[in-house]
């Protein structure tokens, strides 16, 4: 995935060459040779899907407020983060995402709840109305794997529904759940990276939605109990 500066390696028995070869490194060691270097472009990317269709589900008459998620620090970069192995973790610092992932996947998801024509009404964490329930999250995991037969995009969240008109702390949490999804990358590179994500952030979507409907249709006291982690891995 990533795209590192190509390095070239010049051979001559010359001695002007050798001579030549030595006063550029010193140079470059002094400050740099302008005119032999060339900087690598950073490429800057974005998710992209349709929003998910629900069909023709009755909407619920509440609505919802969606607040911006956070991220756990491992992945809160602009960089596209990669894992080669457990417990090696690396930034490429060619390839970027074009805005913050907690932004962009919290752009996302309020995106599309409102696309679903399935609430009441959907707000966003900036918007004046409160709403009768809020969803929350965190961003648990944003990266790729690095395997021998190609690279998956891992992108995890875990997401909590609240009811916002109980007063009871113990009343107001209706789930908290945990929705994973693992993507297989067409080839070894940044845009499949980003195609990879863009699949697995449709999936997870589309889960989060329908859980919160059918919560927020049931209206339901579900406790403090939290689910079993979904994993929407695809092969």
């Amino acid at each position: 995935m990533r795209t590192m500066p190509r390095k070239l390696c010049f051979r001559s028995h010359s001695s002007m060459t050798r001579l030549a070869l030595g006063l550029c490194a010193l140079v470059l060691l002094l400050g740099g040779c302008a005119a032999g270097t060339k900087t690598a472009a950073v490429r800057q990317y974005a998710l992209e899907y349709p929003s998910p269709a629900f069909g023709k589900l009755e909407r619920v008459p509440g609505s919802i407020r969606v607040e911006p998620l956070s991220i756990a620090r491992t992945f809160s970069t602009a960089s596209m983060v990669y894992r080669s192995r457990p417990f090696v973790y690396g930034d490429d610092a060619y390839n970027r995402w074009k805005i913050k992932p907690s932004v962009m996947i919290s752009d996302l998801l309020l995106r599309d709840m409102k696309s679903a024509g399935l609430f009441g009404g959907v707000f966003s964490g900036s918007d004046s109305e409160s709403g009768d329930y809020a969803l929350d999250g965190v961003i648990e995991e944003l990266y790729e794997q690095e395997e021998r037969d190609g690279g998956k995009a891992v992108l995890s969240l875990n997401v909590t529904l609240l009811n916002r008109s109980r007063q009871n702390t113990g009343g107001r949490l209706i789930f908290q759940k945990n929705y994973r999804s693992v993507q297989a990358m067409e080839t070894c590179d940044a845009e499949s990276m980003a195609r990879a994500m863009s699949k697995a952030m449709e999936a997870l979507s589309r889960e989060i939605i329908l859980d919160t409907y059918q919560a927020m249709k049931g209206n339901r006291d579900t406790g403090t109990k939290a689910s079993s982690p979904r994993c929407l891995s695809a092969r």
